[in-house]
C-alpha cells in the first residue's frame, strides 16, 4: 500500500514538474534573451535650391582632382607600382572628368571631348595589361603627361567659364 502511494504519489509529481516546466512557450524560447528593439533616430532632410550655374569651387575641385589622379597615375607607372593602383588612378581621373563634363554647354563638350577619348584610351590600354613592360609604362608616361599638359592649359576655370551651363 505504502509502496503503491509513493508511485503514484512520483507519477503525480514528474506530470506536475513536466507541465509547470513546459508552460506555453518551448522550454528553448524561455531562455532565449529577446532582442531589445532601439527607435531609430528620425532624419531630416534640408532641401535646398540650388543655382543653375556650378560654382567655382566645385569646378575647381574636379580640376584639382584630375591632375591629382593623373599624376598619380604617372608616378605609379614610373615606380612600377602595383596594377589596382594604376587602375583606380586612371579610373577616378576618368569620373572626375565625366563631372567637369556635366557643367558644360555642348561647345565646351565639344573642346573637351577629345582630351576624354584619350584619357578613356590610356585607361584601356591600362586595363588591359597588368603586366607592363618598361618600355609600354614610358609610353604611357609620356602620353598622360601630355593629356595632362593640354587639360591644364585648356580647361582652368577662367577658361572654361565660357562653356558653363
Amino acid at each position: 500500500m505504502k509502496n503503491s502511494c509513493l508511485r503514484k504519489f512520483s507519477i503525480l509529481l514528474l506530470i506536475i514538474l513536466v507541465f509547470s516546466q513546459s508552460g506555453c512557450h518551448s522550454l528553448r524560447k524561455k531562455f532565449i534573451r529577446k532582442k531589445k528593439h532601439t527607435k531609430e533616430a528620425p532624419v531630416y532632410i534640408d532641401f535646398k535650391e540650388y543655382s543653375d550655374k556650378p560654382s567655382k569651387e566645385a569646378y575647381h575641385d574636379y580640376y584639382v582632382f584630375v591632375r591629382g589622379w593623373l599624376d598619380e597615375l604617372i608616378g605609379s607607372l614610373a615606380e612600377d607600382k602595383s596594377f589596382k593602383r594604376r587602375k583606380r588612378a586612371i579610373n577616378e581621373a576618368v569620373m572626375n572628368v565625366e563631372q567637369m563634363i556635366s557643367f558644360f554647354n555642348q561647345e565646351g563638350k565639344e573642346e573637351i571631348y577629345s582630351l576624354y577619348e584619350e584619357i578613356i584610351n590610356i585607361r584601356d590600354q591600362v586595363q588591359a595589361m597588368p603586366n607592363m613592360s618598361q618600355l609600354k609604362c614610358n609610353y604611357l608616361i609620356k602620353k598622360t603627361e601630355g593629356v595632362k599638359r593640354r587639360f591644364e592649359k585648356s580647361f582652368t576655370y577662367s577658361d572654361a567659364e565660357k562653356w558653363m551651363n
